[in-house]
């Protein structure tokens, strides 16, 4: 199935190349995903976790760059994984496309064909759901990726702390060093709550149905 998503970054299209590609710090913005190891430049072992009601399902895969055009701000990858107990897998070729956004931003589209199998295939008879889960994941994904941007714009210009002199004593020292922001520690990943993206993307169809039918003349709408 194709879904096509896309997304907005506060920041020049150069900068946000250059972030998108640093998947070691852009994987814990995405819910329930964990970077499990680095394969090589280009290659990434990964698990989702998504969580409906008691219980929990886990995927595991690869994901890799097929190609890389830092002139054109495109990049092709292709991931596949499946799930720890056996109940299915998914393979996907994600192409993503970076433009300028108005104002300094950058306008990322994702186009995805992703096929499913084994038991998690019976999600794929119902591909507009499945779109709509997958942009809820790619607004939060945003979402997290752009408070990421600011804590990191606010580390960079720290509150001034007094340097230590010279003459300065050990005490002296520790504190100027204590007063100095601690660098951020990813928080472990959270599953995905399926119940949650399933209400989300319910809630989307039905604000569309709503928009098409204000979009209708009375006659149409018997």
């Amino acid at each position: 199935m194709k879904i096509e998503n896309s997304f907005d970054v506060p920041l020049p299209v150069e900068q946000t190349w250059d972030l998108l590609l640093d998947i070691q710090r852009v994987a814990p913005c995405l819910p329930g995903a964990e970077l499990l190891e680095t394969i090589d430049g280009d290659a990434y072992r990964g698990k989702v976790s998504v969580k409906l009601g008691p219980m929990a399902v886990t995927f595991q895969g690869i994901a890799r760059f097929e190609s890389k055009d830092p002139v054109a701000r495109r990049a092709n990858v292709k991931a596949s994984g499946n799930e720890t107990k056996g109940r299915g897998g998914a393979q996907a070729k994600v192409d993503f496309a970076l433009t300028p956004a108005p104002g300094s931003g950058t306008r990322v589209k994702i186009d995805t064909d992703l096929n499913l199998n084994g038991a998690v295939a019976q999600y794929g008879r119902a591909s507009g759901m499945i779109s709509d889960i997958a942009q809820q994941l790619v607004d939060k994904f945003a979402e997290a990726l752009k408070l990421q941007i600011q804590a990191d714009a606010a580390r960079a210009v720290p509150a001034a702390a007094p340097a230590p002199t010279p003459s300065a004593s050990p005490a002296a020292t520790v504190a100027a060093a204590a007063a100095l922001p601690p660098p951020r520690q990813p928080a472990p990943a959270k599953p995905i709550s399926a119940t949650e993206l399933l209400i989300g993307a319910l809630k989307r169809r039905f604000r569309r149905w709503i928009a098409s039918l204000r979009g209708r003349a009375p006659e149409d709408r018997r």
